[in-house]
Order: C-alpha cells, then sequence, then structure tokens
C-alpha cells in the first residue's frame, strides 16, 4: 500500500547562474558553450562524471543527423564541426569543405567508402569535452543530478538538484532543459506527451580484437537470427556494428521495451541489457572466426532511451515536417536523419525511411507556460514520429546550440525566452558557422536514398 511523506527541508542556494543547462550530453554541450561564448554566466550540470551523453554514458560514435545522406553533405555546423576537429577527425577549418558518411556503422561505410566517417572514441570526446567546457568558461558541475523544480507564474525559479553535498538549490535567470526526458520542463509544469508504444530503450556493448569487415554486419546478423529462431535468444535489434578503431566494434544490438523514466523499468533494461550482450557475443564467438580473439571489453555505463516525455512547445514538429522537408520562419537548426523508429516488440532490422533535409523551429525548443525555460534534444516539442528522426546526436547538439544563443540574448536583453530576436538568434548562429539553408537540390550529385536494408 502506498503511503506519502511530508518532507520539508531548508536548503543552501549554491549558484544564481545567469543560464543554467541540465544535462551535459550532446545538446547540453551545445547550449552550454553557446551562452557562455555569447556572454552569459554558465552553469552545466549532469548526474555523470564526464559529459557526452549517447557517446559517453551509453558509449556511441557517430554524430548522426550532421549531413544529407544522399550527397554527403553538412547540414549541420558549429559546434558539431568543432568537436571533429578536437577529436583530429578533421583539420581545423577543413570540415565544412568534406562530404561524410552518414556514420560508422559498416552498412553505410561500406556503400561510401570515399567518404570521411564523422566518429569519435568516447575518451576522446570525453576529454573534448571537458576542454570546450572549460575553455568557454562554463562552470561544470558533475555527479549532480536534477531532482525537483520550483516553478510559479510562469517561470522557472529554482532547480533542486541532488550530488553528495546532499539536496541544494540552484536559481537561474534562464534554465535549459538538455535532460533528454523533459524533467526539468514536467516538473516545472509544462505539458508533455508520451507515445503509447515508446521506442525501446538499448544497452551498447564493445567487443576488442575482432577482425572487422563489410561482411561482418551481415554475419552477425545470421547468427543472431538463427539463435532466436532457435529460441536461445529473445528480442534483439539490427545488429548495428561500428568501430572506433578498427580493432573493436561497438555493438547497438540489444532492444528493451519500457519507459526509462519509470526507474524499474530503466533498471531491467540494465540488468537485461547485459545479459543479451553478453549472449550475443557468446553466439558470434562460437560461430564466426573473426571473433576467435575477441573479448567483452565493456558494455555502456547506462542503458540508452530513444523516447520517453516529449515536451508540447509553441509548435509541434510533425511527421509532415519532416517528411517533406519544410522549411520554417524561425528555423534554428536542420534535421537530416531517417524516421528510424525502432519497434518495441521486433527483432532484427526495421524499416527506416529515408527524409530530406527540414528546418527545426525555434518554437519547439519552447514549453509552453513558462518563460523563462527553453528544451534542447530528444525531449523537444515533436509529434512521436517526427521525434524519430530529430532526436539524434548532432541535431540535439545544434538544438542546444541555438537554446544557448537564445539564452544568452534574453539575459542580454532582460527579456524571456519568447522575445528574443528571431532574425538576430538566426544571425548569431549563422556567424557560428551553424547551417540553417538546406543544401541546394541542384547540388546534389549522388546517391539512391532507398538502398538502405536496415
Amino acid at each position: 500500500m502506498d503511503t506519502m511523506l511530508n518532507y520539508s527541508k531548508t536548503l543552501p542556494v549554491v549558484s544564481r547562474p545567469e543560464v543554467l543547462v541540465c544535462g551535459g550530453g550532446l545538446a547540453g554541450i551545445g547550449a552550454a558553450v553557446a551562452a557562455a561564448r555569447s556572454g552569459a554566466k554558465t552553469m552545466l550540470i549532469d548526474r555523470m562524471g564526464f559529459a557526452g551523453g549517447f557517446f559517453t554514458a551509453i558509449i556511441g560514435s557517430a554524430f548522426d543527423g550532421f549531413v544529407d545522406e544522399r550527397s554527403g553533405t553538412p547540414v549541420v555546423g558549429g559546434i558539431v564541426f568543432e568537436m571533429l576537429e578536437r577529436m583530429g577527425v578533421v583539420k581545423p577549418g577543413q570540415g565544412p569543405k568534406l562530404r561524410y558518411n552518414v556514420n560508422g556503422d559498416l552498412n553505410f561505410v561500406e556503400m561510401h567508402p570515399e567518404r570521411v566517417i564523422p566518429r569519435c572514441d568516447p575518451e576522446r570526446f570525453k576529454r573534448a569535452a571537458d576542454q570546450i567546457l572549460q575553455e568557454a568558461g562554463v562552470e561544470v558541475l558533475y555527479h549532480t543530478q536534477v531532482s525537483d523544480v520550483v516553478a510559479k507564474d510562469g517561470r522557472v525559479q529554482s532547480v533542486i538538484a541532488s550530488n553528495k553535498a546532499g539536496l541544494v538549490a540552484i536559481e537561474p535567470r534562464i534554465a535549459i532543459d538538455c535532460t533528454g526526458d523533459g524533467d526539468v520542463a514536467a516538473w516545472a509544469g509544462a505539458p508533455f506527451e508520451k507515445a503509447e508504444s515508446l521506442q525501446p530503450m538499448s544497452l551498447h556493448f564493445r567487443i576488442a580484437y575482432v577482425e572487422p569487415s563489410f561482411a561482418l554486419r551481415r554475419d552477425c546478423a545470421r547468427v543472431l537470427k538463427e539463435a532466436h529462431q532457435r529460441g536461445e535468444l529473445g528480442l534483439y535489434a539490427g545488429p548495428y556494428p561500428a568501430t572506433f578503431s578498427g580493432r573493436d566494434i561497438y555493438f547497438n544490438a540489444t532492444r528493451y521495451p519500457g519507459d526509462n523514466t519509470v526507474p524499474e523499468d530503466w533498471t531491467e533494461a540494465e540488468i537485461r541489457g547485459r545479459d543479451d550482450a553478453w549472449k550475443m557475443f557468446e553466439l558470434w564467438k562460437e560461430h564466426l572466426d573473426a571473433f576467435k580473439e575477441a573479448y567483452f571489453m565493456t558494455s555502456g555505463p547506462t542503458a540508452g532511451a530513444r523516447e520517453s516525455r516529449r515536451i508540447v512547445g509553441d509548435y509541434v514538429l510533425t511527421g509532415e515536417d519532416v517528411h517533406q522537408g519544410r522549411n520554417q520562419d524561425d528555423n534554428v537548426v536542420l534535421g537530416a536523419w531517417r524516421l528510424d523508429r525502432h519497434p518495441p516488440h521486433e527483432s532484427g532490422y526495421h524499416d527506416i525511411p529515408w527524409t530530406p533535409p527540414y528546418a527545426i523551429p525555434y518554437r519547439t525548443l519552447l514549453p509552453q507556460g513558462l518563460e523563462n525555460l527553453l528544451v534542447a534534444g530528444r525531449c523537444h516539442s515533436a509529434t512521436s514520429e517526427a521525434l524519430a528522426s530529430s532526436r539524434v546526436t548532432a541535431t540535439a547538439m545544434g538544438m542546444g546550440q541555438a537554446a544557448g544563443t537564445a539564452a544568452a540574448l534574453a539575459v542580454h536583453a532582460g527579456t524571456g525566452t519568447r522575445d528574443v530576436s528571431i532574425s538576430e538568434l538566426q544571425g548569431k548562429l549563422t556567424e557560428a558557422g551553424c547551417i540553417l539553408d538546406a543544401p541546394d537540390e541542384a547540388e546534389i550529385e549522388v546517391g539512391d536514398p532507398d538502398w538502405y536494408d536496415g
């Protein structure tokens, strides 16, 4: 039987930043760096001991949504280019001139081996994230998690955080929710939605001393399918293998249906994910020569979620916006990822329809009913269908850069987030190297968007 506890405590106010960024994933890094570089006193908090989100807390390698798949032309710039430079993937200033693979998945690389792979190693990314945040002047507080929000009269007054100092309060002028799950916005009273059937969670894992080849993906898929048919393996995804170094492979291959805002679901995703990851590794080691010398290196520090709360903003990005590649007057970043909606109860590969580049409006970053809060990343205002495309890494970092720039403009003008001049915001983003115009269709030379098998 549920019981209630009334609890009262006086909390220390440990900081009063002009901009507080909650969550240090791709969106959070973009937001914090942009706000600080725009002259706002900025603080970033994250529950992990490092920044990077998908790349570091989950183990991922590629800036999904970074390019127009047909030509490999970048559609998200700014801090994404800078992070690629800092990790040694491209030389300084070279980023906009190159053509890139969609990501490091071996299937994409096989199709376009001549293109640059926009990938990174988790440890390189941790270091690069620390460096860019420190150089921008961001006050960073790791091991610090949002626990509650105090909001009144349409404004976030305090963000309650927990860390080894206990419960503390932070009082920002503008807050940016980059938690992925919309924790700050939801707890501040903003309206949100959840799909009836959420995309499943996944625990990534990394295997060392594998002999990579373009046949590896197909061989791994065959072994998993046969084991699934024999009843030796339950629900699984793909698999989607990619390499960091050429001597190890990380796999996006586990699949667990559930809601990561439900603690029991997230816990089960971790436990089952580890068990399934080891089963897959043992199957491949038994059946594939490429795994003869392989060993299980690590699983992600956390299981990743693709979808949970979606904030209802001043505009809701729709599937039609994505399908039709619509422009928007208040465009602040371009999306370009496929409609990648993982089924929660099916194994193997799934249909991933291609999309043209499309605009993501500033209005999708504005939660209804709150005047000093922005969101960025997969909790932004979108339908479940649209989010299947807009939720990914490069797009999230672009949203974050837009939100951080807008927050600083609002701070300097002494206004709310809705009073920001869109033309001034777009001008600042363009000056910072962001890309707001889709590639000219006449210049698209390469590619059949219907080739991909899953």
